[in-house]
């Protein structure tokens, strides 16, 4: 049993209780007639213009479908080789907790690996470690990392923006920050060094005075799912950077226009090239200097993937995805201008309209609606199969899962209407007769094929009219009947050989009653019917007395 039958019950229940509202609700169907499809059409298309243009109804969808494109896409995007990952893993903390305890250790540790990475010739070294406090257990430790970022020139350092709502409690004016620059698109005008922002930043001042700071706050969607990255924040007539569009601006890389970017995701959880900070430390006691040649003109991010350090966020990849491969993964993208861009909302619109326009013509001037709605599950597909191309060989998202969703819908409602129509005129499903009725004699009558079919239906809409219209191709028994006029089939009260109806008239040869009916003369004849085999008793009695009448016709 399709969806549409299942939908169709609750109709045949309720006129099974209510016969009298069966033909009054098929009249006003009939009178709607085409007037619905365009209506309903409207109505979707509405729906999805204020969907896609103004406010989602609901954005679950699109996270949805974006997160099963990132991680079916049949051309996954590919890590770049150059991002490295120096890992603070279970297995760092497991060695080096003997000699320095548990984490965090002595910041000395990390500028040890982090000057023989720079003298190695890496390209950059990004920490993903935020240095806000002083290690007052440590002074040693504080001054030689102190002496290690006085004498680097490629190391980064994050900073946390705070709760926007606790900026006016802030000491800190966002002019202060040296690493923050003013907008030039901006009139001075506008420009305010003195508005105070809440912002956690490293706690050395050689850090601040290097200025290669930038903030690394990731902001998930509502479902708690990492899709986007923040580059910057405009702030006061400032451009906040964050870390990675901090690493771009010093090494000259091409910088994304827009603030919001949406992450472009490699295959896998580990995507990047990664190297437990144990060894490199070991390498770094050693003077191994062939270890960090293979370093050399690398971006090197260290951080760590230890679930007991808790950065640990929900991806399109997995849902226990390492914070430091979502920041390789951005810088990757910031360093390749490899950002996903989605597909302007509007062109999403006129698509979605095309495909409404067409299904409303579909069911307004053919009549193969129905057998189209049989094959429609191809549409989404041929459109997930667009969605999944663009992401494989472009970094253009083409994201058709709402024009989808609201075709479907429409035309789950267009057949539905199209069924509820059909049924009606051919006196079946929801429309068929009652018992009582049934009981009754069967009669049929033909009109010639130069009758329009709206004059047909006109005798249907008439109030109390138990005229069906019998259509042989819907009844499965083939096309043949489609230039050869009309066949009218009615259930009446009259038995065969009674009296005739009044009104009606006996035309000699048989029980035949005739009517007039707007401006038409309808030869009703008596069908017997009997038990017969096959699936269509009623159509093949109809069909068997319509050969009959149509040779006494000629």
């Amino acid at each position: 049993m399709g969806i549409t039958d299942w939908l169709l019950k609750p109709l045949g229940w309720l006129f099974g209780r209510h016969p009298d509202w069966r033909d009054v609700f098929g009249r006003s169907l009939l009178w709607l007639g085409h007037r619905y499809y365009w209506a309903l059409a409207l109505v979707f298309a509405v729906a999805g213009g204020w969907n896609l243009l103004g406010h989602p109804f609901d954005n679950q969808l699109a996270h949805d479908s974006f997160d099963l494109l990132m991680r079916h896409r049949p051309i996954a995007y590919p890590a770049d080789f150059d991002v490295v990952v120096l890992d603070i893993d279970e297995a760092s903390l497991a060695a080096m907790s003997s000699q320095y305890g548990r984490w965090p250790w002595p910041r000395e540790v990390l500028a040890k690996v982090a000057a023989k990475l720079e003298s190695g010739g890496a390209r950059a070294v990004i920490l993903d470690i935020l240095l806000s406090d002083e290690d007052v257990a440590n002074p040693d430790s504080e001054a030689a990392f102190d002496r290690y970022v006085i004498s680097s020139r490629n190391s980064f350092f994050p900073a946390v923006r705070l709760n926007p709502a606790d900026d006016g409690a802030s000491q800190i004016g966002v002019g202060m920050l040296n690493f923050a620059q003013p907008d030039t698109n901006l009139p001075a005008a506008k420009v305010n060094g003195r508005r105070t922002i809440a912002m956690m930043t490293p706690y050395f001042k050689s850090i601040y005075d290097s200025s290669r700071i930038g903030t690394n706050n990731i902001y998930p969607d509502a479902d708690n799912v990492v899709r986007w990255y923040s580059s910057f924040e405009s702030f006061s007539g400032y451009r906040i950077p964050s870390l990675p569009y901090r690493v771009a601006q010093v090494l000259g890389w091409p910088l994304p226009r827009r603030a919001q970017n949406l992450i472009n995701w490699p295959r896998g959880t580990t995507p990047y090239r990664t190297v437990g900070f144990a060894r490199a430390l070991e390498a770094a006691r050693s003077d191994d200097e062939a270890f960090f040649a293979q370093l050399a003109g690398k971006i090197v991010v260290v951080g760590s993937t230890a679930p007991d350090l808790n950065d640990i966020k929900a991806t399109p990849m997995d849902s226990r995805y390492p914070g430091i491969y979502v920041l390789a993964t951005v810088i990757d993208n910031m360093k390749n201008s490899r950002f996903l861009r989605p597909l302007s909302p509007a062109w999403v619109w006129g698509l979605e309209l095309l495909m409404l326009a067409g299904s409303a013509l579909l069911f307004t001037r053919t009549n193969q609606a129905l057998a189209v709605a049989k094959y429609f599950f191809i549409v989404p597909g041929v459109l997930l199969a667009i969605s999944l191309l663009s992401v494989s060989v472009s970094d253009l998202l083409v994201d058709l899962s709402v024009p989808a969703a609201v075709v479907l819908g429409y035309f789950t409602f267009a057949k539905l209407f199209d069924t509820n129509v059909r049924g009606f005129i051919a006196g079946t499903g929801p429309f068929a007769a009652s018992s009582e009725e049934a009981a009754g004699n069967l009669q049929i009558a033909c009109l010639p094929a130069s009758v329009s079919r709206e004059q047909v239906l006109a005798l249907l809409v008439q109030p109390g009219s138990p005229i069906k219209l019998w259509e042989p191709e819907a009844a499965g028994l083939g096309k043949r009947w489609a230039q050869q006029g009309w066949v009218l089939w009615r259930w009446s009260a009259t038995k065969p050989g009674g009296a005739t109806k009044p009104g009606g008239t006996t035309k000699p040869g048989g029980a035949t009653e005739v009517t007039a009916s707007r401006g038409l003369d309808i030869c009703w004849l008596d069908v017997p019917i009997e038990p017969a085999a096959g699936s269509f008793p009623l159509a093949q009695a109809i069909a068997n007395a319509a050969t009959t009448a149509r040779r006494e016709m000629r």
